[in-house]
């Protein structure tokens, strides 16, 4: 293989897999909340392949796998509104649009020669089972290869490979590895913990600071719910029990309810509920596409909430909860946050191929300032408005003075100290952190030291002891 400048195809802003056939056609997800697409490696055009099925309450096609015939191709269609015995291992073709269902599961699948399908059982345990490729269909009884394969719920992604009937790569463990939410000083120095060790994203703390709302994947890795922490009083309480999955919860300005994120129907849709749990909760708005969806930002005075929508950017007037575009282009656009003025707009962006942290007028689109140079996420004011945080590229914390009257200006960026958050592994992955008020002190999910995690074991022959 020879070296060479990358070549751009297409735009994949959250793609979940890719196959590469060797007549040149790449087959792969873009977003998840999408179809299979096919484009040449030469380059042109993605060509739609697959619809998920909404009789089935698919809300995605990813980790396709062609065949050898590189015309038939493996893929799994998932959804995540908890309905997880419709998820399943399909076989497509290039050439048709009809498809057969292989087999059920919630993870990615792979076929090897002589002819055997690789597939996940009750996400956990790695079979082989024959496979007929010239009738397309599953012969005989799965042969357990692995228990406890490592696999994320929030991806469907189980972590093994094989290249033949010779060598298997698999991991061990569980998808919800830990993270702590601990507290670090502007010289990065750790100054406590809230709550145990648990599989934490989207951070937020209250409008008083004296809370925490969080969202957590439980052990098995199955469900993600709201919940929030107190560390005064030592009380933990969770808001949501829905199986589906509730992500990027925000606080009300008066930090007496929560906007949420829930797939309990085709898309993502926001929710409501009380902050101490009593009550219902009650769905406010949505979109009605497959797009993904969540909640960025409620503003100071009530009246704007930022949510997104796929790519782009949306707000909700509130209370009337209508959603009305703000930012929409062909890059994506993350973690918008309002300044607590109201005035600016902090997002990143990919338009320069890599995110930045860019700042504009909030319902005026004149204008518009880079403040991070070589990478930037998840921008944060601090409460006076005079300080911008992000984290750059390599996971430092950084720092920028803010002046804004008229116009916006911002200082060079100052690198405070060296995160060790927890690293994304989706698009609903929103914030990692959250800083106090006066901007002295950051609340971070931290990575649980992971010194004991599971190597990689390498599987040697085993289809010939499968066949002893």
């Amino acid at each position: 293989m020879s070296g060479g400048q990358p070549q751009v195809l297409c735009d994949v802003p959250n793609g979940r897999g890719g196959t590469w056939s060797r007549d040149g056609v790449i087959l792969f997800t873009p977003d998840g909340f999408e179809g299979l697409f096919r484009v040449s490696s030469s380059g042109d055009s993605p060509v739609e392949v697959t619809k998920p099925d909404t009789s089935r309450l698919e809300t995605s096609h990813r980790w396709p796998v062609f065949l050898p015939d590189g015309k038939h191709f493996l893929y799994l269609g998932a959804n995540f509104t908890g309905q997880l015995e419709n998820n399943a291992i399909f076989l497509g073709s290039l050439d048709s649009q009809e498809r057969r269902l292989l087999v059920s599961t919630s993870a990615n699948a792979a076929y090897v020669e002589p002819g055997y399908l690789l597939y996940l059982r009750d996400n956990k345990t790695l079979v082989a089972q024959p496979f007929d490729r010239r009738r397309y269909v599953l012969s005989g009884e799965p042969h357990t290869l692995s228990d406890e394969v490592l696999y994320f719920p929030s991806v469907d992604k189980a972590v093994f490979s094989v290249s033949s009937g010779e060598v298997l790569v698999t991991q061990t463990g569980k998808g919800a590895s830990l993270s702590q939410l601990t507290w670090f000083d502007r010289s990065g120095k750790p100054a406590g913990t809230i709550g145990t060790p648990g599989s934490y994203k989207d951070l937020r703390l209250s409008p008083d600071g004296r809370r925490v709302v969080v969202d957590q994947t439980d052990q098995d890795g199955r469900n993600v719910d709201i919940w929030i922490l107190d560390p005064a009083r030592g009380a933990t309480t969770r808001l949501t029990f829905d199986p589906s999955a509730h992500q990027t919860p925000v606080w009300s300005p008066d930090g007496r309810q929560i906007l949420f994120t829930a797939n309990r129907k085709l898309s993502m849709q926001f929710y409501l509920k009380n902050a101490d749990g009593s009550g219902d909760e009650k769905e406010v708005a949505g979109f009605d596409s497959l797009s993904q969806s969540n909640v960025w930002d409620w503003s100071r005075d009530g009246k704007y909430v930022l949510v997104r929508k796929a790519n782009e950017l949306w707000y909700l007037t509130w209370p009337e909860h209508v959603a009305k575009p703000l930012l929409q282009t062909k890059w994506t656009v993350r973690n918008a946050q309002l300044s607590p003025d109201g005035r600016w707009l902090a997002y990143a962006s990919n338009e320069t191929g890599s995110m930045e942290v860019y700042v504009s007028p909030f319902l005026n689109g004149n204008g518009k300032w880079q403040v991070s140079s070589g990478g930037g996420q998840e921008p944060r004011w601090r409460q006076d408005g005079k300080e911008l945080f992000y984290v750059a590229a390599d996971g430092k914390m950084m720092a920028a003075a803010v002046t804004a009257g008229a116009s916006f200006e911002a200082g060079s960026p100052a690198a405070l100290f060296q995160t060790h958050r927890r690293q994304p592994i989706s698009a609903q992955d929103v914030f990692s952190y959250d800083v106090s008020s006066d901007g002295q002190r950051f609340l971070i999910i931290t990575k649980v030291d992971e010194a004991n995690a599971a190597p990689l074991s390498i599987h040697l022959n085993w289809a010939s002891d499968m066949e002893k």
